[in-house]
């Protein structure tokens, strides 16, 4: 009797564990909806600008999201020819920053983004080609 009891009890303790084993384990990662959509222009084109006339395209960049105090990299996106780029991000704060290249132009200074759970906000960036 004793040994039945003792296995009846070791059976519920071993299928105890294993129900919190498999419940950690099989634990589904919760999905991003949140982040930041990109829109990323470059101007002046051209030196004189002309009344009606667009004076931005466009630009093909690579960019990088740091945390918000700006010492760790989060992660790092291209955007396409079009401009456009959108990227998953948790709820915070953080920093966009240019990828640094040896040329000084095109300019860009740290932009502060706010992502709000389940919102992706529009970023809208604008480098400065220096013509003038």
């Amino acid at each position: 009797m004793f040994k039945r009891i003792c296995f009846i009890f070791l059976t519920i303790i071993v299928l105890v564990s294993l129900g919190f084993l498999i419940s950690c384990v099989n634990k589904p990662e919760k999905i991003l909806n949140s982040g930041i959509y990109v829109i990323i222009t470059i101007g002046p084109i051209t030196p004189v600008e002309k009344v009606g006339e667009i004076n931005y395209k466009p630009y093909k960049t690579d960019m990088i999201v740091k945390s918000e105090n700006g010492l760790n990299q989060v992660t790092k996106f291209s955007s396409c020819d079009d401009g456009v780029f959108k990227v998953y991000l948790k709820q915070g704060s953080y920093t966009l920053e240019q990828q640094k290249t040896s040329s000084p132009f095109p300019i860009l200074k740290p932009i502060k983004v706010e992502i709000k759970e389940n919102q992706f906000t529009e970023v809208n960036i604008s480098f400065d080609t220096g013509i003038r």
